[in-house]
């Protein structure tokens, strides 16, 4: 049985923020893939280049608050990429199973991700990386198939794991 009303008091985020993270979709996306599609320490990573500041997470704040502790942290990076690689497993499969049934040709089951070795010192950080570099290509081939993104509707249904 349905009770009136119900599906309308349901708080449903919007398309660009991701829920418990402070910054949005966008990106959490653009420096996971600048820092594994690049030679960029973590510490670079969290710096915008062409304009010489960090970034930060309210960018109407003065730099004075970034250079207090407002700006991204250089560990943030390694906490969403172990987010993407870890934490997403299951979604990620769950992704690739629709891209597959709606594309049979798809090879993304097959790819093989690597990482510079320079990105990481241990075998399971490797993974995490190689992981969480998959999750970014199979998110990016679900939006260009379905016209959807998976974070953050298709991700919180899949329970996050």
């Amino acid at each position: 049985m349905e009770l009136p009303g119900v599906r309308r008091t349901i708080h449903r985020l919007p398309l660009f923020a991701l829920p418990y993270k402070r910054f949005v979709t966008e990106v959490v996306r653009d420096r996971s893939q600048d820092f594994l599609g690049s030679d960029q320490s973590y510490r670079d990573t969290v710096w915008l280049q062409l304009q010489g500041r960090p970034i930060l997470y309210d960018d109407r704040q003065d730099e004075a608050l970034g250079r207090q502790g407002a700006a991204l942290a250089h560990s943030t990076v390694w906490r969403w990429l172990s987010w993407l690689g870890d934490g997403l497993q299951k979604t990620v499969r769950e992704a690739q199973k629709l891209i597959h049934q709606r594309n049979p040709r798809s090879t993304l089951h097959r790819e093989t991700w690597s990482v510079s070795p320079n990105k990481h010192r241990s075998e399971s950080r490797r993974k995490t990386l190689q992981r969480a570099l998959q999750a970014l290509v199979v998110a990016e081939a679900f939006q260009r198939l379905f016209g959807k993104a998976i974070f953050p509707n298709f991700a919180t249904g899949q329970g996050w794991c």
